[in-house]
């Protein structure tokens, strides 16, 4: 033991509370441990319960949601003149129009989403107690028909159009914000009943034209009559909706109805429902073709026409605008007619016109010609003779069948005396007819007239009576009576 080192010696009362300091450090080393370990359960296990997410405690880590389902506290309800009503601050939704047309545009104007959150609307049958949907609309669903994104304030406002196919009278238009489940408004567009659409292809055109018409509106499958220009009476045509009320583009025909603006009509006869279309009515201008433009009493002119309203009557008349037609032509699909004729009546002569006016159009149109005079030529059997000549007649261009009275001249300023009669053939013609004895105690020239008693015409002949040289016993002729059947 003779070379430990000497030790300084420690006083007592300094080596106690050295030893002291050290149990205290060490107990509030196993306290921290402690408190750490502790903090460490409670966080795997409580804090997650509560849906506290604290990181760096260790345990699972919890999945963040990509959309967070918000729930705002619903508007309190108040009495307001003994209604409850929300007090404020709920979505809701407004359109403009409510009452719709098939087709037409509405515009949704919404309050009270959150600013900046996205709003989808929708279209749908409508869940109104009472609205009973038509065939087939229960098994529709509501489709998306417009994206608006809410404002400042909690507004948006979005367009969308309407189906242009008859579906349930009452629509429900929905409006809700993406992502949300109570951020929701409803209202309901109803359909226009009775008001539907008409549209054609063309506004302008004459009647006889072929355009397309669509309509829409109607009720399903039920019977439309098309109407020209007024709403009642005969229609022009009919025709049948289909499933959705509707009809796609047919051609028809424009009507007859007054020159100038007018409206197609149609008329739904199960709904009663009405839709028009305006349209401008051309002028019709018809023509016609006369052959020949020179006829005789008993022929024939044939005439033929254009121009006019398709499947009307056209009306003739002759030298006057009214009054009883004299006869009634059918037009065809053109608005035409071929073949068509009237034989000319005796009494009427020289410039004629006939008038030919629509029926339902009252287009109207003229066209002259002339009547013709007969100019009858006749001879006797001799140019001459002397007195107790007996004569017969013969003659060409008379009308046909027609009567023939013969009256004679035996001296200058004498009174006709009628002397024969006969009736021509169909052709105007006779030959060798009537009989007269020229008298004993004429002179110089006798004078015929044959006159005709149809046409009014009449052939002068001149009979030269050669002297005799002294006087001629002849007996006097007894006065000639016209029979019965020749008398016209």
């Amino acid at each position: 033991m003779q070379s430990l080192k000497h030790r300084p010696a420690v006083p007592r009362g300094k080596s106690r509370r050295k030893r002291a300091n050290v149990k205290l450090s060490r107990k509030r080393l196993l306290l921290a441990a402690a408190a750490a370990v502790l903090l460490v359960m409670v966080g795997r296990s409580l804090l997650p319960a509560l849906g506290i997410s604290a990181p760096g405690l260790g345990g699972k880590p919890t999945e963040t949601p990509t959309e967070i389902q918000t729930k705002s506290p619903p508007a309190p309800q108040v009495d307001l003149n003994g209604v409850m009503v929300p007090g404020g601050g709920a979505p809701m939704i407004t359109l403009n129009p409510g009452l719709v047309q098939l087709g037409g545009t509405v515009t949704v104007q919404g309050s009270g989403f959150d600013q900046g959150s996205v709003i989808d609307v929708y279209l749908g049958p409508s869940s109104t107690p009472g609205q009973k949907p038509p065939k087939g609309a229960a098994a529709a669903k509501p489709h998306q028909v417009a994206t608006a994104k809410a404002g400042k304030y909690g507004i948006f406002t979005a367009n969308f159009s309407f189906p242009s196919t008859m579906t349930q009278p009452v629509q429900e238009v929905t409006a809700q914000a993406r992502g949300s489940t109570d951020k929701v408004a409803k209202a309901d567009a109803s359909v226009a009943q009775g008001a539907g659409q008409a549209t054609l292809s063309a506004i302008v055109g004459k009647p006889g034209d072929t355009i397309n018409l669509s309509v829409k509106g109607f009720a399903p499958g039920e019977d439309l009559n098309v109407y020209w220009g007024r709403v009642s009476g005969e229609p022009t045509l009919t025709l049948k909706a289909d499933e959705g009320g509707s009809v796609g583009k047919t051609p028809i025909r424009v009507g007859v109805t007054a020159v100038g603006t007018t409206s197609l009509v149609v008329v739904g006869k199960k709904s009663g429902a009405a839709a028009s279309a305006p349209f401008q009515v051309l002028r019709l201008y018809p023509s016609i073709k006369i052959a020949p433009y020179a006829v005789k009493a008993t022929q024939k002119i044939t005439f033929s026409g254009s121009g006019f309203a398709p499947a009307e009557r056209v009306l003739v008349r002759l030298n006057a605008a009214g009054g009883q037609p004299v006869m009634a032509i059918s037009t065809d699909g053109a608005g035409g007619f071929k073949g068509a004729g009237l034989t000319m009546p005796f009494k009427l002569k020289g410039a004629q016109a006939l008038v030919f006016t629509g029926e339902q159009s009252r287009a109207a149109v003229s066209s002259g010609f002339t009547i013709l005079p007969y100019m009858p030529q006749a001879r006797t059997n001799a140019y001459g003779g002397l007195p107790g000549t007996m004569v017969n007649f013969y003659a060409t261009q008379f009308a046909p069948n027609e009567a023939v009275h013969v009256t004679v001249q035996t001296a200058k300023g004498a009174k006709p005396e009628t002397v024969a009669a006969f009736r021509v053939d169909q052709k105007g013609s006779a030959r060798a007819v009537g009989q007269y004895t020229i008298p004993g105690d004429t002179e110089d020239t006798v004078v015929f007239h044959l006159h005709g008693q149809s046409s009014d015409a009449t052939a002068t002949v001149n009979f030269k009576v050669d002297k005799s040289g002294g006087p001629v016993d002849i007996p006097p002729a007894k006065p000639y009576t016209i029979p019965k059947n020749l008398e016209n």
